[in-house]
């Protein structure tokens, strides 16, 4: 067990350095004695971890060239741990403005598949989700776990087996968002009455109605974050809004 979290340790120091971008994309990482020595442990230690790191897609290992550091479009970007280091580093606009992509073409239509399908004990733990919500803003509990706990519960709702599975990689992407959007003044309380009208639409079995309500959602996060991270967020403009036909669907 001692080795195991001493690789863990290891693993997720390099992975955060890279990155961070302590060594760029095509240059090489030092070698086996010198990582040891920098970190305190064995060379067999280091090699566990560049193995792991291998499989992430963010290093590859060849003997004639050493451990080189691979570009971020190699990087298995839905790894739990990759997706938590991503989250404890500073926000790259292009990441930011992809992951609003993503959620784009995946929440919308799950709201309207939510809507269709969802049991009276799906709705129940998005109620439940929602109040926490409206609970952590008084200070009680902690609003990004309840926010992330109402997204899954709605993609469970749409008893969709490939969605399901995407639950635990889009908690991670949405905890990274909403850990982002909840710096912005009033955004949670803001957000708090459209997820009500997400539930009451799932609720009552309105999909079209859920997945507007789900796209003003996204645009109010995506008019977050362009406050935080203003011109850098691209040039991809206002997306949701644009997916939406050009205007706000929910005052």
């Amino acid at each position: 067990m001692r080795v195991r979290s001493l690789q863990s340790q290891v693993t997720e120091s390099i992975g955060r350095a890279i990155l961070r971008g302590e060594v760029a994309a095509g240059a090489a990482l030092p070698v086996e004695d010198a990582l040891a020595a920098s970190h305190g442990v064995s060379r067999a230690v280091v090699r566990e971890a560049m193995k792991v790191l291998a499989a992430k897609g963010m290093v590859s290992i060849r003997p004639s060239a050493g451990t080189r550091v691979l570009p971020r479009g190699r990087w298995q970007l839905l790894d739990p741990d990759v997706l938590d280091w991503l989250g404890g580093s500073a926000p790259e606009p292009d990441f930011v403005t992809e992951l609003l992509e993503l959620r784009l073409m995946i929440e919308p239509e799950a709201a309207r598949l939510a809507a269709r399908r969802a049991t009276e004990a799906d709705v129940s733990a998005m109620r439940a989700a929602l109040a926490r919500m409206g609970a952590a803003l008084d200070g009680e509990g902690d609003y990004v776990s309840a926010d992330i706990a109402f997204h899954e519960a709605l993609l469970e709702a749409t008893h969709n087996r490939f969605l399901n599975q995407l639950g635990g990689a889009m908690a991670r992407l949405l905890r990274f968002s909403t850990n982002l959007s909840w710096r912005y003044p009033d955004a949670a309380r803001g957000s708090l009455p459209v997820h009500g009208a997400v539930l009451e639409a799932v609720a009552r079995g309105d999909a079209e109605d859920a997945a507007a309500h789900v796209l003003h959602l996204i645009e109010r996060h995506e008019r977050h974050l362009r406050g935080m991270l203003g011109a850098e967020l691209g040039d991809r403009d206002h997306m949701a809004r644009n997916s939406a036909g050009g205007e706000e669907n929910i005052p």
